[in-house]
């Protein structure tokens, strides 16, 4: 059986071959809309609309499925859109009769819904008014998320949006979100999401033959991002933590040349071209002043590195303030139910 984003591929390949054009809806972590965008343009995609967590892209080539961004949380193939019908489960039903006239599955399949502004209706119901609807009209069998019992594995995703302008259907081309990576197979606390880290190695412009260092590597997912965008560089990542160094090389691929150690964040060699890095945010981990590492960071970096980092705010106030280091942009992102600020300077 062919994979869903083989189909997919093959769908968005004909329908440029015909002159018609395929939409796809791209899903990011909020504060990342603009990186995305740029991500997707230097692929030749093109961004037509962006609004917080939300790009709507025509795309080039079937690449957008194959090579996905790796920014984007997820990714879906627009099958239908239909103005937003507005507040009422009345308005809600006909504009889903609408949507769904040429909708159909072949076998299991689940729906997930969301909504900007005030509704009289709530998830479940537009999940199984879509749902429904696919059921009569193929026969596919749906599976109701509104008692909480899970979907099967095997499944087709389909994904609704009202997003205050247009009511947006569509489906994932891939069995799991894009945002769960396949080389993932441990995490520790603290470990970042990979479409965050993903943004902050396209931020810290790595070349060919850099030296990067992560003093607080965890399980190691900003280095391994790093390595998939440029896999040139030499990636060195070091914890306190064994466990941490542990997971770090369980979930390097066999051919990665990533060096991982325990070491001290505190006491770190250098020359390094790029600090990137994702310390711990006085959250789940302490880490007590943050004043010390900025001091070993300055000592190590060389004079055009540059050091992209992910802090709570007071580190990133501490940063920022310090005269000893030039700001060039801080991005805010909504993570892991916390808003830390990603952080790009240079020893100044």
């Amino acid at each position: 059986m062919r994979s869903a984003r083989t189909v997919a591929a093959e769908s968005i390949t004909q329908t440029l071959r015909t002159g018609s054009q395929r939409v796809v809806l791209v899903r990011t972590v909020t504060g990342l809309e603009q990186l995305a965008a740029e991500e997707l343009a230097a692929a030749s995609h093109r961004v037509i609309d962006l609004s917080k967590r939300q790009l709507i892209v025509e795309p080039a080539a079937a690449t957008i499925i194959t090579t996905p961004p790796r920014l984007a949380d997820d990714l879906f193939v627009v099958q239908a859109a239909v103005p937003d019908p507005g507040r009422t489960k009345q308005d809600l039903a006909a504009a889903v009769t609408e949507a769904c006239v040429q909708l159909n599955d072949a076998g299991d399949f689940a729906v997930t819904a969301s909504s900007l502004g005030r509704r009289n209706y709530n998830r479940f119901d537009i999940e199984d008014l879509v749902g429904r609807l696919i059921q009569e009209r193929s026969g596919a069998r749906y599976h109701s998320r509104r008692t909480g019992e899970a979907p099967p594995v095997d499944r087709t995703e389909w994904r609704v949006i009202l997003d205050g302008k247009t009511l947006w259907i569509g489906v994932r081309p891939y069995d799991v979100p894009l945002h769960r990576r396949v080389w993932r197979r441990q995490t520790v606390t603290g470990s970042l999401h990979p479409p965050v880290a993903a943004a902050m190695a396209r931020l810290a412009r790595i070349a060919e033959g850099y030296r990067v260092l992560d003093p607080f590597c965890g399980a190691g997912t900003l280095l391994l991002e790093a390595q998939a965008i440029e896999p040139a560089a030499t990636y060195v990542g070091i914890d306190q933590e064994p466990i941490a160094v542990a997971a770090a090389r369980m979930n390097s691929p066999r051919d990665s040349s990533i060096v991982w150690s325990t070491g001290d964040a505190a006491r770190l060699d250098g020359p390094v071209d790029r600090i990137l890095t994702n310390p711990p945010w006085d959250v789940r981990l302490g880490i007590g002043s943050f004043t010390p590492y900025l001091a070993q960071w300055r000592g190590i970096l060389q004079p055009d590195g540059l050091v992209v980092a992910i802090l709570n705010h007071q580190q990133a106030a501490n940063m920022i303030g310090d005269a000893a280091w030039r700001v060039s942009d801080v991005y805010d992102v909504a993570v892991a139910g916390q808003h830390p600020r990603i952080v790009v300077a240079s020893a100044g």
